[in-house]
């Protein structure tokens, strides 16, 4: 369990001081104990050695009453008890008792001292009086000769007792006012230590939840001051890296983000390190349910894994093609895994790098469909076009009539070839303007451009005896490139009046509808099935190639209004019904 500091320094503080106070408090009243005691042994020395000057100089001369009488006025005079004593242990005289009743008194401690020619001293409580006593006694001698008798003076400890026991409680006093003063102070200085203690602690607390602009006071203890000043200079450091951190990781998204390829991170146990947006949607995952999960889990692909474990085991880089099946279409996928190393240049995990290459396999598919188509409608009319010459070559040209045939036949499939080169460098044009960004649009009026693309097709329409109906509004208006726009239109009317039948109607309208103007072309043909709506719009594609060829088409009609309506920022649509003819439609922003 966790203590405050606070009551950890009182407590240390607070024992020091009654281990101090209660040290000091002892010493005081075992020295003042000595220093009375002692001083009580020097006066009962000084007291006896007055009895021993008034004692006459031979013992033999000495009578027990006088002596008593003597002693008993100089005890009740000094508050003195006076013993004598014959070398024997026996008591001769004393000043309160009587000496008859009195034990041997050679075994006391002071008075072997005193026959053994010195002076003795001791504390005891007495057999005869049955109270603690102080006892000194000196030899009594005639010069250097033997002891003839000791004298003995003794008080009681009582009066000792008293005067201690005031001086104890004054000493009490004085140590516990002295540590109630001190534990005062110390729990001041331990509230003052745990209070900065705790500032500290607050500040490092802001430290740590990313607070760096914030500073702890420097004290004017010099301890103090270096922890603030350190951890103040630490959380600048740490800002300072953070920042630095945050930018690299920053920029590091950043570019991620922003790639057009996919960039998957896994560690050496094959769990997901790091995943970009690209990546996100090439895989079909949620980038937040893939973190830390292996490779195995996220994504189905065993080739990709296959790829990535054989980067992390050859050490190497390797490469590779799969197909990952994403929103219910195929997505061709170039996979590059390189190894990932850590700054002591050991593997930490691999990096797989995924670049859709979908658009480019779909571009090469319609280049190579797009050459076939070339080759095979140009194939057509050249060999028609060879055939017929080397028929003239072989003969036929010295009969008029075969000759003049055969020269109209390669004549009109000439005509052809011309079309179809006419055809594939006007769509050729419109692809550079469009993509080049070279087609300038400026507001014009959508009326006259329908118009003239009616004017146009009319004396092929009349020779049908199809009609063209019109219905244009003059305040119709867009940003347009009249040439190429009256091109497209007139591409919908001339097919709409190709695959018409004779007496029949085609129907061109104009309308603006929610910011948006609309060019429709009905026809009331034999409709176009729902199959091949999806690919109509494509180079050469014919969804009756012989009627197409027959009628003279070359199969790159729709796919110029398709590029020229997207040159125009808009679209072109279709919408047909078997037996009951087509719409086609050209929709272009219109200002607002």
């Amino acid at each position: 369990m966790r203590r405050r500091l606070f009551w950890q320094l009182a407590a240390t503080y607070l024992a020091v001081v009654i281990l101090c106070t209660g040290t000091v408090g002892w010493y005081s009243i075992s020295s003042a104990h000595s220093f009375y005691l002692k001083h009580t042994q020097t006066e009962l020395l000084a007291r006896a050695r007055i009895l021993q000057g008034l004692l006459p100089p031979t013992i033999g001369s000495w009578e027990t009453a006088k002596l008593e009488t003597l002693m008993r006025g100089l005890g009740a005079a000094s508050g003195t008890r006076f013993t004598i004593i014959n070398p024997k242990g026996h008591v001769l005289a004393d000043s309160v008792h009587d000496p008859t009743t009195m034990q041997n008194h050679s075994d006391r401690p002071e008075v072997k001292a005193a026959l053994a020619g010195h002076v003795g001293m001791a504390t005891r409580t007495s057999p005869t009086l049955r109270v603690p006593e102080t006892y000194v006694a000196i030899p009594f001698r005639q010069g250097s000769g033997p002891v003839l008798a000791v004298v003995r003076a003794a008080v009681p400890l009582t009066s000792v007792n008293e005067a201690l026991h005031s001086l104890y409680w004054r000493i009490g006093i004085s140590a516990g006012i002295i540590a109630v003063v001190s534990a005062a102070l110390g729990f001041v200085v331990s509230r003052r230590i745990s209070r900065r203690m705790r500032e500290i602690k607050a500040g490092a607390e802001r430290f740590a939840s990313g607070d760096f602009g914030y500073k702890l006071d420097v004290s004017r203890t010099e301890e103090f001051a270096g922890v603030a000043e350190s951890l103040n200079r630490m959380a600048g450091q740490l800002d300072e890296q953070i920042r630095t951190v945050t930018d690299q990781s920053n920029e590091r998204e950043a570019i991620l983000s922003s790639m057009v390829e996919g960039v998957l991170a896994v560690d050496t146990d094959e769990r997901v390190i790091t995943v970009n947006r690209a990546a996100v949607a090439l895989l079909g995952v949620e980038a937040e349910q893939v973190q830390g999960r292996s490779i195995q889990e996220i994504v189905r692909n065993s080739e990709l894994q296959r790829l990535i474990a054989r980067s992390l085991t050859e050490h190497k880089q390797v490469e590779g093609e799969l197909t990952l099946r994403t929103n219910g279409r195929d997505r061709y996928v170039q996979v590059s895994c390189a190894v990932l190393q850590g700054d002591d240049g050991q593997s930490i995990g691999a990096i797989a790098v995924l670049n859709d290459v979908s658009r480019l396999k779909a571009l090469e598919g319609m280049r190579r469909d797009f050459v076939a188509n070339v080759s095979h409608e140009i194939k057509t009319p050249v060999t028609s076009i060879k055939g017929f010459a080397e028929t003239l070559l072989d003969g036929a040209k010295d009969e008029p009539a075969e000759a003049e045939r055969f020269l109209r036949i390669i004549v009109g499939q000439s005509d052809r070839l011309n079309s179809i080169v006419e055809d594939l460098l006007s769509l050729s044009s419109v692809e550079q303007a469009a993509d080049g960004g070279s087609v300038e649009l400026q507001e014009g009026s959508l009326s006259d451009v329908v118009r003239v693309a009616v004017e146009v097709c009319d004396a092929k329409a009349r020779a049908k005896g199809i009609t063209i109906t019109l219905d244009a509004p003059d305040a119709a208006y867009a940003s347009i490139n009249p040439p190429l726009l009256e091109q497209a239109v007139v591409n919908l009317v001339d097919n709409a009046i190709k695959y018409s039948p004779e007496n029949s109607t085609v129907e061109v309208r104009l309308s603006v509808v929610a910011g948006e103007a609309i060019i429709e072309v009905t026809d009331h043909g034999s409709g176009i099935s729902r199959d091949h709506l999806p690919h109509l719009f494509e180079r050469f594609y014919r969804v009756d190639k012989a009627r197409s060829r027959t009628l003279g088409g070359t199969g790159l009609g729709l796919a110029i209004v398709k590029h020229i309506a997207e040159a125009h920022n808009g679209s072109v649509s279709v919408q047909s019904t078997v037996g009951a003819g087509s719409v086609f439609a050209i929709r272009l922003p219109a200002p607002a």
